[in-house]
């Protein structure tokens, strides 16, 4: 069985076009959608809906748990470019249906395949991230909490990662609609759609990384035409990735 393993969509429509239709080349089997579909970019609904048509499961980010909610106050943090994410974060909030929102009411805190346990942020918070610099003593506390599915996948850092620890491994696909890097000392956003192919093998799964170019000049006219709050800053900083 081969397994697709995306998400971190973000409202960006051809980005999900194009990382879908590279799984269909690839020969995917079944796909697992790991959250953080609408909210973002200037698709909301028909990223929702693309989503929903697949049919497979599909994890609850902390986007979409706080799409559902009532709106809350921004809260400068001190990273870049706040104000602004959260502008377009609200705006496409608007943009999704009573029927979107009921599609991402369905969302699941996570999943399971034989071997693997995949969530968005860890298994017991949705905004929790967990990257190469988790110490391994809360990897620790997490495995004795949740389980020791020797897998584990998650996404929400927006970052693909591979790190193993006493025969377990975490893996993260990236991001399929929001990449962002620093370039020159800016943060951009480079136009790749990142996913993950697991491959079911004797003893386990084998993990094949995949980046998918987008038409850049795509997502900038989608920003530009859409309506969403700082279009123009927003379309600025996508570059050919």
């Amino acid at each position: 069985m081969r397994l697709a393993v995306f998400g971190d969509i973000h409202g960006n429509l051809p980005a999900l076009r194009g990382v879908l239709d590279d799984m269909q080349i690839q020969s995917a089997d079944e796909r697992l959608c790991l959250g953080d579909v609408a909210t973002g970019g200037p698709w909301p609904g028909e990223c929702l809906r693309k989503v929903a048509a697949l049919g497979c499961p599909v994890i609850c980010g902390n986007a979409d748990r706080e799409l559902l909610g009532p709106p809350v106050p921004f809260r400068d943090r001190g990273f870049p470019d706040e104000r602004e994410l959260y502008d377009q974060e609200q705006w496409s909030a608007t943009q999704v249906t009573a029927a979107g929102r009921a599609a991402v009411a369905g969302f699941l805190a996570t999943t399971t395949f034989p071997g693997l346990l995949a969530f968005h942020g860890s298994p017991e918070r949705d905004d929790e991230v967990l990257d190469a610099q988790t110490p391994e003593g809360r990897l620790t506390e997490l495995r004795a909490a949740f389980g020791t599915a020797p897998l584990w996948v998650g996404g929400h850092t927006h970052r693909p990662l591979l790190r193993t620890l006493d025969g377990w491994t975490l893996l993260n696909p990236g991001s399929v609609g929001l990449p962002f890097e620093k370039r020159g000392g800016v943060y951009v956003n480079p136009a790749r759609a990142e996913s993950l192919l697991l491959d079911r093998v004797p003893g386990g799964w084998q993990a094949t990384f995949r980046r998918v170019p987008d038409a850049v000049e795509d997502i900038r006219q989608g920003f530009l035409s859409s309506g969403i709050p700082h279009a123009e800053w927003a379309a600025a900083g996508w570059v050919p990735g």
